[in-house]
């Protein structure tokens, strides 16, 4: 841990001198070396990219941890990691209302829930889907319980 403290104390110098504008971490999955690097480090991540997916819970906890202290969470793995997500028939279904992609949603319903999603093809076509998710209008009534439910639990966001 003293070698990430380390480095974390050399991207705020970093930053202090304007060289980087942003610091963050990536595959930081316990919230309790977030609060360090926070409390020892100098300051907190600014930027948080982490799987984020089926198998670990997506994330939870580290996510509602980013969005109370205003912390950019930065998902990968989003698609390739959340079968369950882009087949169920809830996504199907806003697909199908909305007239786009499996992907293209799921992007959007990430948007939505106030995470960035990253894309990490080098397919064309699959790059413009992810700029255009953004585009889609999404509103809260329109996002089914069940959906919200699946990733999040009992809490809605």
């Amino acid at each position: 841990m003293e070698l990430t403290l380390e480095a974390w104390r050399v991207l705020c110098e970093l930053q202090d001198k304007g060289v980087v504008k942003k610091i963050g971490v990536s595959n930081t999955y316990d919230v309790r070396i977030l609060e360090m690097l926070e409390k020892t480090g100098g300051r907190g991540a600014q930027i948080v990219q982490n799987r984020w997916y089926e198998g670990n819970g997506f994330d939870k906890e580290v996510v509602n941890y980013c969005k109370e202290r205003d912390i950019q969470y930065q998902s990968f793995w989003t698609l390739t990691g959340s079968p369950g997500l882009l087949g169920s028939p809830d996504v199907t279904s806003l697909c199908e209302q909305k007239r786009v992609t499996p992907a293209q949603m799921l992007y959007r319903l990430v948007q939505y829930w106030g995470i960035v999603p990253l894309a990490g093809s080098t397919n064309e076509e699959h790059m413009q889907d992810g700029v255009e998710a953004e585009q889609i209008q999404l509103a809260a009534e329109e996002i089914p319980r069940g959906l919200s439910s699946m990733v999040w639990g009992t809490r809605v966001h």
